[in-house]
């Protein structure tokens, strides 16, 4: 179960990135830890992320992570 504060941060963190701000990574980190179901939001911020170089590269050792 997601609290009310958390349900907030994640739809204020999509908002953000979905309007060009930024916080995809932090966005996918929430989500994953959170365990919620949001794949469509997930494969499109992460592959913005993968298939931009100087972001992947940003990522370092954490990237592997998620790959």
């Amino acid at each position: 179960m997601v609290s009310k504060t958390e349900e907030e941060q994640v739809n204020r963190l999509e908002s953000q990135v979905e309007n060009g701000g930024g916080g995809a990574w932090e966005y996918l980190c929430l989500v994953r830890k959170l365990k919620l179901r949001r794949s469509d939001k997930v494969l499109k911020f992460g592959l913005s992320i993968l298939n931009d170089p100087k972001k992947r590269s940003a990522l370092g050792p954490e990237g592997s992570y998620f790959l």
